[in-house]
Parts: structure tokens; sequence; C-alpha cells
């Protein structure tokens, strides 16, 4: 067989504003999806010190370019890359998506590196907390630097570049998987099992999406390609990944899917995961209602739209569902850590609430099988309020004071944080997600 390449792709960052550019109106002049009205509105806003308004223009601009953009995957694509069972097919991409999902989904199909990403993000806080001011900054005014760094970094990523194509190597990648059937002795499968987690889980993803989303020969090999695929990729997946097949599965065969619940039926039978299938919609109503909570917490005027959200996940009841785990606490955690700028007092109590419930063992099942592949979470302990909260948390929590985790680095992230060091919190998981992003994974036994 021929020598496995790690599975990767990337971006590839083509400098759109060189740095001698520093004005808004020498910025502007890149920005190739604004009409030359729009360039001369833009420019006369930041010459009038108009900054909040002329960031909000740019950036409302700049998310709805990206949406559309990604709206030409299908939005049962968009679904399963983000996990968000709650959007239904047929759905509006630019109604359900948020403009923080919209930035991860497109670092991770590689239209622009991290980097940029970082940089988007950064600027969605900062034009999010100076539209809905908190009532301690009603008097704060944006920088003009602050406005130039958020008309740059869109002028970057999207305005400046006439087409916001996805990474070459992940679109031939998922064209070959729903084109053709791998052979078993394909290089790309050894390479697959050997690439960093993060790869690992999105070609899952891929797959799972094709099954709910193609038809007759493209649905036939992708099928294929899950049954040959599934079985060396299982022993290193976590359970939050296997529960995503699983339910997967539940999907397809309560909506009469038959040849694609066939397919997903034999690749678990090959993995006897059917342990992973969840059991009636008592898990579902958990995980529609954390995906709504963590939809309000990064999206705009959080702090007032993640208190309904918040109560309604708890009124399901403090017994959370195994397959509903993951993704339930951390949307819990982001409401108590909060953002850059502070938390939801109003849904503070709530979510403390549910988190104290949280017993010992289940502590332990969350940082040694779901801390070290949720890069939402590792993302955000990365800025230094939110890590400082991470620590006051635990603080807050005896029961994680009975956990030990398995692995190293996150072993270490929970040490500092019972003992308040915020920035080796911030330390670890920065390199936690560096581990799951970019670091090839041997084989296990």
């Amino acid at each position: 067989m021929p020598d496995a390449e790690v599975v990767h792709w990337e971006a590839s960052d083509a400098t759109v504003v060189p740095r001698s550019a520093k004005t808004a109106e020498a910025i502007a002049g890149f920005a190739n999806q604004l009409s030359e009205r729009d360039r001369k509105q833009l420019i006369q806003a930041f010459d009038s010190d108009l900054l909040e308004m002329g960031s909000v223009f740019v950036w409302t601009r700049t998310m709805a370019g990206l949406k559309t953009q990604l709206a030409g995957l299908g939005i049962d694509f968009i679904a399963e890359m983000l996990d968000r069972p709650d959007i239904r097919p047929g759905a509006e991409v630019h109604e359900v998506l948020t403009d923080y999902e919209a930035v991860r989904l497109a670092e991770e199909l590689g239209m622009f590196g991290s980097t940029l990403a970082m940089r988007l993000r950064q600027n969605l806080e900062l034009v999010a907390h100076f539209s809905n001011r908190p009532a301690d900054a009603v008097d704060d005014e944006m920088m003009p630097e602050e406005a130039l760094s958020v008309l740059r970094t869109c002028v970057q990523t999207v305005l400046g570049r006439e087409d916001l194509d996805i990474a070459v190597e992940f679109a031939a990648f998922r064209k070959r998987l729903e084109a053709s059937i791998l052979d078993d002795e394909a290089p790309e499968i050894e390479g697959l099992v050997h690439s960093a987690y993060f790869f690992k889980r999105t070609v899952l993803r891929l797959l799972l999406a094709g099954s709910k989303g193609l038809r007759s020969a493209q649905l036939e090999n992708v099928l294929a390609n899950l049954n040959t695929l599934l079985p060396p990729l299982w022993p290193d997946l976590k359970d939050p990944d296997r529960y995503m097949v699983g339910r997967a599965y539940a999907e397809l065969h309560a909506e009469g899917h038959a040849i694609a619940a066939n397919g997903l039926r034999s690749a678990l039978l090959k993995v006897s995961g059917f342990d992973f299938v969840p059991e009636g919609f008592r898990s579902q109503a958990f995980l529609e209602a954390a995906a709504k909570l963590q939809s309000a917490h990064f999206g705009w005027d959080n702090f007032h739209n993640e208190v309904g959200p918040m109560h309604a996940l708890a009124s399901l009841g403090t017994s959370i569902p195994r397959p509903a785990f993951h993704r339930v606490v951390t949307a819990i955690i982001l409401i108590r850590i909060g953002n850059h700028y502070g938390v939801s007092f109003a849904a503070q109590e709530p979510a403390m609430g549910m988190l104290r419930d949280v017993t010992a063992d289940r502590w332990q099942y969350f940082f040694d099988g779901c801390l070290p592949v949720d890069d939402v979470l590792l993302m955000e302990l990365q800025d230094a309020p939110i890590a400082r909260r991470w620590c006051d948390m635990v603080g807050e929590l005896p029961r994680i004071g009975d956990v030990k985790p398995a692995d190293k680095r996150v072993r270490q992230l929970v040490d500092a944080a019972r003992q308040g060091d915020a920035a080796t919190v911030m330390r670890k998981a920065s390199r936690l997600l560096e581990v799951m992003r970019t670091e090839p994974q041997k084989q296990r036994g």
C-alpha cells in the first residue's frame, strides 16, 4: 500500500489588504464586494467619527456575504457540521446560523485560517458590545483603532474576496467521498486514522451529512465509505461523536429513510455501536434546548437573550441523558463563564443550579471524554476574563475537586483552575486545542 498521508486542509490566507493601508479609505478600496456607493458611505462614516455605525455596517455586510457562501453547502450539511439538531430541513441559513457559528464553520472548512478567525471572533464581541452596551458602559466609545481593526479584518476575510471557497483539499475530499467508493487499501484511510482529531470528526460529520441529504448513487457511495471508515476511526472517537453517529441513525430510522438508516445500521453493527443510539425523544429535547442556549450566548444582546433559553433548559430537569450530556454542560458552562465583557446575571442562578447537580462521576466523564475535543469551550478559555470566571466556577463546584482527569494536559488545566491561575488555564486550553486540530494521532492497539 502507498505511504499514507495525514488528512489535512488549510486556508491560503492570501493577503488582500496590505500593511501599508492604514486608513478607512485605503482599506475600503480593497472591499470588492461593496458597491462604490457603499464604500463612499463607509468612508464618510469613519471620517465623521461615526465609528460604531460604520463598524456595524461593515460587520453586517460581512456576515451576510459569508452566510450566503455557506448556504451553498446545503442546510443539512451545515446542521451536521455544527451538531445543531434544532436546525430543520429547509431552514433559511441567515435566520438560524449565528455569526459565531458562521465564523467557526468557515474556519473549519478552510475559508480562512485560525488567525483571521480569531480576529473575527474578537471583532464580533467588540461590535456586539458597542451595539448593546451594558449599563456600566453607556458612555464608552469605540476607539478609532478598534473600528479600523474591524474594517481590515472584514475586508481581509470576506469583503475583499471575489470568491470565498472552502479549502481545495477539503472540497476534493468531499467530492471523492460522494462520487466514488474508497478501496479498503486506500491510503486516505490510514492517513485519516493518524490525523488530528479535528479532521477525523469533520470527515465523520461530512459522511453523516451526506447520509441525510444525498440521494441515489451519491448516497450509496457515502454509505459505503462510512462503512469503510467508521471501524478504523471508532476506537479513538470520544463519546460525544459516537453519540452523534447513533443519533443520526435514530433520526433516519424515525423519518423512514430506509436506505440511509440501513447503511448506518450496518456501520454501527461493525463497531458494536448500538449502545450509542438514543432511546426516545428526551435526549433530543435536551440537545435542542442546549443548541438554542448556545446560539443565544453567541448572538447579539446575549446577556438579555440567554435568560429565557437557560430557564427553558433548566425546566427539563437535572437528570441529563448521557447522549446529550456534553452539549448541555458546555452550553451551561458558557453561560456561567460569559464572554469578554461579563455575564448574564439573570441567567446565573439556573445555570449554577444545574452545574451543582452534576455528580462527580459525570464531571470525570466530562473532563476525560468531552473537554479534550470541545473546541468551542477551549477557544473561549483563552480569553483572560473568561478564564478567571472558569477558575471561580471550578471553586464553586466542590464535586470537581474529586475529579482526576486522565489526560495530563486536562489535569493541569483543572489543577490551575483550582488554584485560581487563569494564565495557566489559558495556556493549557490553547495547547489542548492545538493538539486536537493539528497533532496526528496514533491508532490504538
